[in-house]
């Protein structure tokens, strides 16, 4: 199980007491009038916000393991890996999960990632791009798991895993967390869960890569590890417009989107003649959510052809940056607007544009901004935008046709 990225549309694209888990919850909903009442607090439009890190060790040709504090020790040797230790490269940041529809035994899930670049001198989280996808309602991987389930874990020794009961210190507090940690080969991975809410709370993983092609002196031969860790930190609602709207007629009979763009540079870099391209099919769907195969291509003139990258994209009713958006709505909303400011990245979305037939949303802060411009007629995503002061590169993609 691993937290997942990717860059939707190939350009776009608190709060928590942590004792037992408080999390936030619409209204006073129990169990019985939940949409999932074995997780009452889980419903579409949550947010749960992450830290994450990670950094590679160079060539130590082994894996690392928690200890009972969350620091790294390297399985060969003992030595100890905080995360102030800066070994080779390293990086930080947050990452946003967002439940944007819940159907059936199904969840839809869009995960945002933003990097903590204030050694460059930028304050602000730098918006990296979004993933988006569809999961098991009960255990959808990092992010929860039916408490019911995860009383009935157990350790498998054959199966390399260890079940334990801890008391894991999250924020100020300290939670009754089940951990469970995996074993295979030269990869690790640590999950902890609050034991009555089924939420995940931590997670961290160790892998090992293949040796290097080219050894150099002092080198070892030996492959380098990655090493990551995510902290749960806060929980909050986001209001969706259109998130009770019916969704339009066009996303049950839709079988293909294609989109098509281009790179503008903004820094000291000249802008060269480029394309890009996004080729979405169909490939699931239920009332509220569509699922998508996705085919995205980059090509620089003058610069050797980079392979198609291909990935699965979702969409659901309850979000911002999704696939549609409620045309009801859509005709309701104020140019100037504001529809959402988030207290961690500091992303503020408004309504950046409003003419007689389309609405560009636009989500920004300091250090980047994506905006999305949808058909007031149809509801559907007409164009996207994604800028960053890290890359200083404006991306954009437009609907070029639909089948």
């Amino acid at each position: 199980m691993r937290f997942r990225s990717f860059s939707f549309a190939a350009a776009s694209i608190l709060v928590l007491a942590v004792c037992t888990i408080s999390i936030s919850s619409r209204g006073t909903a129990s169990a019985a009038d939940s949409p999932v009442p074995r997780l009452p607090w889980l419903h579409e439009g949550l947010v749960l916000t992450y830290t994450w890190y990670a950094a590679v060790a160079p060539g130590n040709g082994s894996y690392y393991e928690e200890d009972d504090h969350g620091d790294m020790i390297l399985h060969s040797t003992g030595q100890r890996y905080s995360r102030s230790t800066q070994t080779g490269t390293s990086g930080s940041g947050w990452t946003q999960i967002t439940v944007t529809c819940i159907e059936g035994d199904k969840v839809v899930l869009e995960s945002s990632s933003y990097a903590n670049a204030g050694s460059l001198g930028k304050n602000a989280p730098v918006p990296q791009g979004t993933s988006s996808s569809v999961a098991a309602l009960m255990d959808p991987g990092d992010y929860w798991m039916d408490p019911a389930k995860l009383a009935s874990l157990h350790t498998a020794p054959a199966e390399h895993v260890l079940v334990t009961r801890v008391a894991w210190k999250a924020g100020d507090n300290t939670v009754d967390g089940i951990r469970v940690q995996v074993l295979n080969g030269s990869s690790y991975s640590d999950h902890i869960y609050d034991a009555k809410t089924g939420l995940c709370v931590h997670v961290a993983s160790s892998s090992r890569g293949a040796p290097p092609k080219l050894v150099g002196p002092g080198d070892f031969g030996r492959g380098d590890t990655t090493i990551t860790r995510n902290d749960f930190v806060a929980s909050r609602d986001v209001t969706i417009p259109w998130a009770n709207e019916p969704t339009p007629d066009w996303v049950a009979s839709i079988r293909a989107l294609h989109y098509r763009g281009s790179i503008t540079s903004h820094g000291p870099l000249p802008t060269v003649p480029n394309t890009l391209t996004l080729d979405m099919e169909a490939t699931a769907r239920g009332r509220n959510w569509a699922q998508f195969s996705a085919t995205s291509t980059q090509r620089t003139q003058g610069a050797p052809e980079i392979p198609p990258s291909k990935s699965e994209l979702a969409s659901g009713r309850s979000e911002f940056d999704g696939l549609w958006a409620g045309p009801a709505a859509l005709a309701q909303l104020r140019q100037g607007q504001v529809l959402d400011e988030d207290p961690v990245t500091k992303m503020r979305t408004v309504v950046s544009r409003v003419d007689d037939s389309t609405v560009v949303i636009a989500a920004a802060n300091a250090a980047g901004e994506i905006d999305n411009q949808y058909d007031k007629r149809t509801g559907i995503l007409l164009a996207s935008g994604f800028y960053n002061v890290l890359s200083m590169q404006q991306r954009t993609l437009k609907l070029q046709s639909r089948e």
